[in-house]
């Protein structure tokens, strides 16, 4: 079944609030609906904790939201409240607006990488950057 969240909607206005990159959703108007449901999901035999939709433009005459984010209760029955506002937070940063036309456009923002954990554990998160911006960062780590 799945039913409206005041649990998570209270978690994604504070985070709205509170983070600077995601500011932007409450002053462009964006109207979010967040959901729980108590069914399972995987995809790809992966275990899908949440997810952020966009509402089709052909429903918006009849739904006044624009992104709906579903998390699924059972898939995250051991995460901590830290988790659950992690997992809302990055549903959030799903949201995207494009205003470069005549009309804004919603869209779901994709993830910034995509790759193996096995290769992550091995060479690390930034194996594929170029020796310049790893040495880049290196330095930059040293001095903090």
């Amino acid at each position: 079944m799945l039913e409206r969240s005041q649990k998570y909607k209270k978690i994604g206005q504070r985070l709205i609030r509170n983070i600077p990159d995601l500011k932007w959703i409450r002053e462009m108007g964006i109207r979010i609906a967040y959901l729980s449901s108590d069914e399972e999901k995987k995809k790809n035999k992966r275990i899908i904790h949440a997810e952020c939709t966009k509402v089709d433009e052909k429903y918006s005459w009849c739904c006044r939201y624009d992104f709906f984010i579903t998390v699924y209760e059972p898939n995250i029955m051991d995460f901590t409240e830290e988790q659950i506002e992690i997992l809302i937070e990055h549903e959030l940063r799903h949201v995207g607006l494009d205003v470069s036309g005549k009309e804004p456009k919603y869209y779901i923002v994709p993830h910034d990488i995509e790759e193996f954990w096995d290769i992550i554990d091995k060479y690390g998160l930034h194996w594929s950057e170029p020796e310049w911006l790893k040495e880049k960062r290196r330095t930059k780590d040293t001095k903090t």
